[in-house]
């Protein structure tokens, strides 16, 4: 046997020693201990039982719970004294009891003799489904006098997992929201994009995840710009104040668009947290607006300032020249028989050779000269300074002779003429009515003396005045004898092709002239302020009418009259209307009232209060020949209108000039944006109908369709189209 060592031998005499002490020893030294440590123990259950966690002690390998805290018991539903010595996995409490035994015996297992150091955490689901609990539960294994347990201690995690879907779901909200958002979003810090949804990467041509990380100078295509906005945007945002602002941004492929940019710190208290930005983008929108500033300033056809500016320029240039000793001369340019042209040969080529005469026109005359196309054949051109009569007949001369040279149109060498009228300011007037009036005496005059000539005015020219007020007595004479008529043209819904209404056309049957053109007696009844009466005759024809057209069947009637701006400036129009509807015994919604945009731009406010108490009552308001006239989107925002009535002269020719097509579009656009119908008139043929349904135009009216007819023309007309 080998010699034991010196500790062995120690550790022998110290065991003797205490053994030796007896029965007295162990009460004296173990007792206290042992109540030292029970009193320990109680502290530490009682310690256990007061915690919101529950703990449990399973038995291994047999899996039987040897010990439990108030919390578990709680969680069953029991007594802790009844479930020791039960299974562990035999509890209802929660779904993976099994995963937990067998994650314990491995680790049994692995650890061996050893304490088990793994700590295992898992979520699982109690209670039923339709109320899960959600626990969540950590375990190891220890070892007590040699045996092995489990150590279980869970806690209720379910209203932070319903808290978590719920965060979840609100996230994949917002990210589907942002990312379906009909403007760009992006969120900055220091001038860098920190997120952005997929709208603004489509916006500036970027790949998805592209944007993210760059610095916001890769919109911009000038450091000047890009300097300059920054610095105005967060010297304003500082103070908790939202920037604004319209700006030409750049695209990955090099191209700008214009959009408007909104911008706001996400805390003005810490703007170094950044700020979040939202881009739309208005470049269609802006281009539409400029081609309709545009055309309420210029001609469709030849682009050349319409009317109206012209107007403007007039009234400029005599008030310039009213010290200076020289002269404005207004000059009335009109082709000698475009009509043959448009009639042999059609209006593409007759709107080709008015083109061709623009410019002409244009290459002759000086920069600050004007010349406009006053509407079909004539052209009016501003002289703006010139010292004597004489100084006009140099430029007349030219401007003849270059307009006389031959134009080849559609293969088609074509040949025209002018005739011209002048007229001078101050001695033949300064105010633009006038001077037109005496210019178009003056080119009439040419006219009847053989055309392809000038005439300036003179006081002999009274034929023309006397012709004026023999139509002006002849009106007179035509309301007392009832020499007036309504002819009716059909407006159909483009879709259905359904019947909507008519528009009500005046004619005048004279007993000895035969039919006189609108064209001439209804200036001349402006003029004289007759339009009232005969416009009052209208209403009440029209409103008589359209009653027998609900009594034949027709299911909602309505007739459109245009209104003049005479009647709502001398006439008593609300009271007119009223009394028409009533004495006829219709609805309001029956008759439509079409405006021009003359009768908004005179008068503003009287016409609009007049409007909104008609509309208030239920009548239908179109404005008529929409975008020919002055400042039509400034005027379309103030009146409540139902309807926009494209043009004619955008309508003609939609197949063959993209301009036209662009203004059509361009206007059923603008119409739909503000909730607005549109008709379009001139409609001559199915490939016109067919381009305007494309672009999504509601009614329409034109030769096509239907002509003008009489009241018992369209009767039979409307049973045609109304029967059953």
């Amino acid at each position: 046997m080998a010699k034991r060592s010196e500790e062995e031998l120690d550790w022998e005499l110290r065991k003797a020693s205490i053994v030796g002490l007896g029965e007295r020893s162990v009460r004296k030294n173990y007792y206290p201990q042992l109540r030292q440590n029970m009193e320990r123990l109680q502290r530490f259950h009682t310690l256990l039982d007061y915690t919101s966690d529950f703990v449990v002690l399973i038995s291994m390998p047999d899996g039987l719970i040897s010990d439990a805290n108030a919390a578990f018991a709680q969680l069953l539903g029991v007594n802790v004294d009844d479930i020791i010595g039960q299974p562990f996995n035999a509890q209802s409490f929660c779904k993976d009891c099994q995963q937990v035994i067998d994650l314990l015996h491995r680790d049994m297992v692995v650890s061996h003799k050893h304490f088990s150091n793994r700590n295992h955490s898992l979520v699982s689901q109690s209670g039923d489904d339709s109320s899960p609990k959600w626990l969540e539960l950590s375990f190891k294994i220890a070892s007590v006098d040699r045996h092995r347990y489990g150590v279980l201690v869970g806690r209720d995690v379910t209203e932070r997992k319903r808290n978590e879907v719920l965060m979840n779901k609100l996230l994949s909200e917002k990210a589907a929201l942002l990312d379906n958002a009909l403007v760009g979003i992006a969120g900055v810090r220091n001038r860098f994009f920190e997120s952005c949804n997929r709208r603004f990467e489509e916006m500036l041509g970027y790949p998805p995840g592209k944007l993210q990380g760059q610095s916001t100078r890769i919109m911009y295509q000038e450091d000047d710009t890009y300097t300059a906005l920054g610095d105005a945007a967060y010297r304003s945002m500082k103070h908790g104040q939202k920037y604004t602002a319209r700006v030409m941004l750049r695209r990955a492929d090099g191209s700008e668009f214009l959009c408007e940019i909104t911008g706001q710190l996400n805390d003005p208290s810490h703007p170094e947290l950044g700020s979040i930005w939202m881009f739309n983008d208005v470049n269609e929108l802006k281009l539409a607006e400029d081609k309709a500033l545009f055309l309420s300033h210029h001609d469709v056809l030849t682009k050349l300032p319409n009317y109206q500016l012209l107007k403007d320029r007039l009234s400029q240039a005599v008030s310039l020249v009213s010290l200076s000793g020289k002269q404005v001369a207004l000059v009335v340019i009109d082709i000698d028989r475009f009509k043959t042209i448009n009639d042999s040969l059609g209006y593409g080529v007759g709107n080709q050779v008015l083109v061709q005469v623009a410019e002409r026109i244009l290459n002759e005359i000086s920069d600050v000269d004007t010349v406009s196309r006053q509407g079909g054949d004539e052209f009016l051109l501003l002289l703006p300074a010139e010292s004597m009569t004489d100084e006009c007949l140099p430029i007349i001369s030219r401007l003849m002779a270059k307009l006389a040279e031959p134009y080849f149109v559609a293969d088609t060498e074509l040949r025209l003429s002018v005739s011209v009228g002048i007229a001078l300011s101050p001695d033949d007037g300064d105010e633009f009515e006038i001077l037109l009036k005496k210019a178009d005496m003056a080119m009439y005059r040419a006219k009847s003396e053989g055309r392809d000539t000038y005439r300036f005015f003179n006081a002999e020219m009274s034929y023309e005045a006397t012709e004026q007020l023999n139509i002006r007595v002849g009106l007179r004479k035509a309301l007392e004898l009832n020499q007036f008529q309504l002819f009716y043209q059909p407006q159909l819904d483009i879709n259905t092709g359904r019947l909507v209404g008519a528009e009500a056309l005046i004619r005048w049957f004279h007993p000895e002239f035969g039919m006189v053109s609108p064209a001439h007696f209804i200036p001349v009844a402006e003029a004289s302020g007759l339009i009232v009466a005969i416009g009052d005759w209208v209403l009440q024809e029209a409103c008589r009418e359209v009653a027998r057209w609900r009594d034949a069947g027709m299911p909602n009637p309505v007739v459109a009259v245009n209104l003049s701006a005479l009647q709502f400036a001398r006439g008593n129009i609300e009271q007119a209307v009223s009394d028409a509807v009533a004495d006829a015994g219709i609805l309001p919604q029956m008759l439509e009232l079409e405006l021009t945009e003359s009768i908004m731009i005179h008068n503003t406010e009287r016409v609009l209060a007049t409007v909104k108490r008609l509309k208030q009552k239920g009548f239908v308001f179109t404005i008529d020949d929409f975008g020919t006239g002055y400042s039509s989107l400034q005027y379309l925002k103030r009146f409540e209108v139902d309807k926009l009535k494209i043009d004619q002269s955008f309508v003609r020719d939609i197949i063959d000039d993209e301009d036209d097509a662009a203004i059509v579009r361009a206007i059923v656009q603008i119409a739909k944006g503000l909730g607005l119908k549109t008709i379009a008139e001139g409609v001559e043929t199915a490939e016109i109908m067919a381009l305007l349904q494309q672009y999504q135009c509601d009614e329409v009216q034109g030769y096509y369709l239907a002509r003008p007819m009489s009241a018992s023309q369209f009767m039979t007309y409307l049973k045609q189209h109304c029967s059953p």
